[in-house]
C-alpha cells in the first residue's frame, strides 16, 4: 500500500491528483467536501507562534508570504479560464475552483490577523507579503501567469491546454504541492495544530484542482494526442529550465529555506522534481516512453 503524504492527508486525495475521472465525479466531490474558513480553530496557534524564536517566526511569515501571493494570484487568474473554457463541464469545474480559491485566501488572511497580529486588512497583508517575496517565487509566478493570461488573446484548444498544464499541473501540482508537503512537516514539528488542520482541508481542495487538470488533459490526449503533446511540450521544457534556475537561486536562500520549511535547496528541488514526474505520468505525457 502506498504511503500517504502528510499534506495531502489521505489516499483518496492522492488518487484525485493522479487518476483521470469524469468531471461529474469531481463535481460531486466538491459538493460533499465543503468546509468553512472561519471554523478552523487557530486559538492555540497564536500562542505557539508567540513562543517561537525570531528566526522561526520569520520562517513562518515567509511561508505565508508565498501562500498569500499564490492564493491571491490564482484567484484572479481563474477569470480567463472561465471565459475561455471549451465546454460547460470544464466551465463548471473552474467555477467550483473560483469558490475554493477565495476560501483559501480567506484562510490565509485569518492567519495573518489572528496568528501574526497583522491589522489593516488585505492591503496590510499584501505589504508584509511583498516584503517577504524572493526571486525564485517571482520568476515562477511570472512564467505561469504568462501562460494563463495568453487566453485573453488566444482561445484555441492548444493555448487552453497549455494554460491548464501550467496552472493545474505545475502551479498547483508541483510548486504549491511541494511547499505544502514541506510546510506540513514544519507545522507538525512546531506544534501548529490549527494550521495542520487547515492545511489538510486546503490540500483536499487542491487535490481536486490538480485532478481537474489531469482529467482534462487525459481527455484531450484521447481526442488528439499529437496536438495535445505538442501543446504542452514547450511548457515541460520551460518548467525544467525554470526549476534549474530556481535551484541556483535557492542556494542563496538556504537559511530562509531552513527557517521556513526546514530543508535546503536540494531537498526542495528534489521534491518538486518528484512531483513533476508524477504529473507528467498522470496526464499521459510519458506513456510513449
Amino acid at each position: 500500500m502506498r504511503a500517504v503524504n502528510r499534506a495531502t492527508g489521505t489516499l483518496e486525495n492522492l488518487e484525485l491528483e493522479e487518476r483521470a475521472r469524469p468531471f461529474r465525479a469531481l463535481y460531486d466531490h466538491w459538493e460533499t467536501t465543503q468546509w468553512a474558513a472561519h471554523q478552523v480553530d487557530l486559538s492555540a496557534d497564536t500562542a505557539t507562534f508567540q513562543s517561537l524564536d525570531e528566526a522561526e517566526q520569520a520562517g513562518m511569515i515567509w511561508i505565508f508570504a508565498h501562500r498569500f501571493h499564490a492564493e491571491f494570484g490564482v484567484a484572479k487568474l481563474l477569470a480567463p479560464f472561465l471565459d475561455a473554457a471549451p465546454d460547460y463541464e470544464m466551465q463548471l469545474m473552474l467555477a467550483t475552483q473560483v469558490s475554493d480559491e477565495y476560501r483559501h485566501l480567506q484562510s490565509v488572511l485569518r492567519v495573518y490577523e489572528e496568528i501574526f497580529g497583522v491589522r489593516g486588512g488585505i492591503e496590510a497583508v499584501r505589504d508584509l507579503a511583498d516584503r517577504n517575496m524572493d526571486p525564485v517565487a517571482q520568476m515562477l509566478y511570472a512564467a505561469l501567469d504568462r501562460r494563463v493570461l495568453a487566453l485573453h488573446e488566444d482561445r484555441s484548444i492548444e493555448t487552453f491546454c497549455q494554460a491548464v498544464f501550467a496552472y493545474h499541473c505545475i502551479a498547483e501540482g508541483v510548486v504549491a504541492r511541494t511547499a505544502q508537503n514541506l510546510a506540513a512537516g514544519q507545522y507538525e514539528r512546531l506544534g501548529f495544530r490549527g494550521l495542520a488542520t487547515g492545511q489538510k482541508l486546503v490540500a483536499r481542495d487542491e487535490a481536486r484542482h490538480i485532478g481537474i487538470g489531469v482529467s482534462f488533459l487525459r481527455r484531450e490526449m484521447g481526442r488528439d494526442p499529437e496536438r495535445t503533446m505538442s501543446a504542452i511540450t514547450d511548457n515541460v521544457e520551460e518548467f525544467a529550465e525554470l526549476a534549474e534556475r530556481g535551484l541556483a537561486y535557492g542556494r542563496d536562500l538556504e537559511q530562509v529555506l531552513r527557517d521556513g520549511y526546514g530543508v535546503d535547496s536540494n531537498a526542495f528541488y528534489a521534491e518538486a522534481m518528484r512531483l513533476f514526474q508524477i504529473r507528467l505520468r498522470s496526464i499521459g505525457y510519458l506513456d510513449g516512453e
